[in-house]
């Protein structure tokens, strides 16, 4: 087997390497972009803001984090995705660490690079979004939890509220009352951490915006998203079970093998991967990445009866995957609506819009508000949309067309109409 050295530039592979070769992408990649952006420009870390209106929907830390990267490295998709990935390094660091401590040290290797192969983590380690950062801090929390450091854990689990809001908090006390069957990780030390750092810039949030902080936050984006009074992501009740097995797709085999041989010690990875399952398959809204937590217990289960060959096997495939992936990547942005349009839009001095649709990566290169269009008939300027849109915009003529993970865009001229 390799060095230990060798490995840990292995894992930083499939984490890191190529992240910078897609601009930014999803909904939420543009929208955190833009707060991150002016954050830098206008020197106000307290109230984030996207396309020039108040962000409620996420805590800063992520921000925050990207803004320190991106001053070290500059703005860019690399320095931004790079906050990601190195999460992604320290959660199946954690890995290592829980293994060696609570079941192996001879799999405690193993344990970190069976979770370095999963291809879900590829791609949410390249992406500018809560959930990588906050599973480390929730992993984090639970280790230390784990070891008796409870002022620690409150510590790690602080920063994971400030990244993500309860959820991290839910998902380590959940998982350590589980484990444990004790409540002895209720410290007043470590609880007052939690309130100083973890609280404080909530409520520097509800001291200037009150009640609207408040419900937009805690209620509208929470508790409303969890129990489906905000339909936002419908999904059936096994929508995690074939997330798991793609985001877990090289060790699918080894399931069996698992299952049959069990030991009684591996129950509160068992119950780990059981309750975060169970937890978010109870929410009306789903979305791939909110089960992040449950693939450190999942890849110490799977390396308890993997083979040396198997892992090898394993490591040689993820490889070349990512190495194939590469040049796909390349060939597709060149096809993007994003870097087609964002350098015109930052150019053009008349107005632009958004109508049934909505690029936020534009809002972020191009470094300008984008109005919503309300009424189709009464514009002038470039209007973002959507190709099955072009019917209703007969004053308009393309300029630019292309395409994004949701579908074809265009990039229209308008002139106004009458009805």
């Amino acid at each position: 087997m390799l060095s230990r050295g060798l490995y840990l530039l292995l894992i930083l592979f499939f984490f890191i390497f190529g992240n910078w070769l897609l601009s930014f992408t999803s909904l939420d990649e543009g929208r955190n972009m833009d707060a991150v952006q002016n954050m830098i420009r206008t020197g106000d870390f307290i109230n984030p803001q996207y396309n020039c209106q108040p962000r409620f929907e996420k805590p800063p830390l992520l921000y925050w984090l990207v803004v320190v990267s991106s001053y070290l490295f500059g703005l860019s998709e690399f320095s931004a995705r790079l906050v990601s990935g190195l999460s992604a390094l320290g959660l199946a660091g954690i890995t290592y660490l829980l293994t060696r401590d609570f079941f192996s040290k001879e799999k405690a290797l193993s344990s970190a690079l069976v979770l370095a192969t999963f291809p879900h983590l590829w791609l949410e380690a390249r992406a500018v979004v809560p959930e990588m950062l906050n599973t480390f801090f929730a992993l984090g929390g639970l280790y230390a939890f784990l070891r008796g450091w409870f002022i620690l854990g409150w510590f790690f689990l602080s920063l994971a509220f400030l990244t993500k809001g309860p959820v991290g908090v839910v998902l380590a006390v959940g998982t350590y009352t589980l484990w444990k069957r004790r409540l002895d990780f209720l410290k007043p030390t470590g609880v007052v951490i939690f309130l100083l750092v973890g609280v404080s810039w909530y409520v520097a949030m509800l001291f200037q915006h009150g009640y609207e902080y408040f419900y937009r936050f805690f209620i509208y984006e929470n508790l409303m998203r969890y129990t489906g009074q905000r339909s936002t992501h419908p999904a059936p009740f096994y929508y995690y079970l074939p997330v798991l097995a793609l985001g877990t797709i090289w060790y699918v085999p080894l399931y069996f093998r698992l299952i049959k041989s069990f030991r009684r010690e591996w129950l509160p990875l068992l119950f780990w991967v059981a309750f975060v399952l169970l937890f978010f398959s109870l929410a009306s809204n789903k979305l791939h990445h909110y089960i992040l937590f449950a693939y450190p217990p999942l890849a110490i289960l799977l390396a308890q009866v993997l083979s040396e060959r198997y892992l090898k096997f394993s490591l040689l495939l993820s490889s070349l995957t990512l190495i194939l992936l590469m040049p796909l990547l390349h060939l597709y942005e060149r096809e993007r609506f994003t870097p087609k349009a964002h350098a015109l839009i930052k150019t053009y001095e008349g107005p632009v819009y958004f109508y049934k649709a909505e690029d936020s990566s534009l809002v972020f290169y191009s470094g300008r508000c984008i109005k919503r269009l309300e009424d189709p008939w009464v514009l002038e300027g470039l209007v973002i949309t959507k190709e099955k849109h072009l019917r209703e915009l007969p004053a308009c003529k393309t300029l630019i067309k292309g395409r994004e993970f949701d579908g074809v865009y265009l990039l229209l001229a308008c002139q106004k109409a009458l009805k």
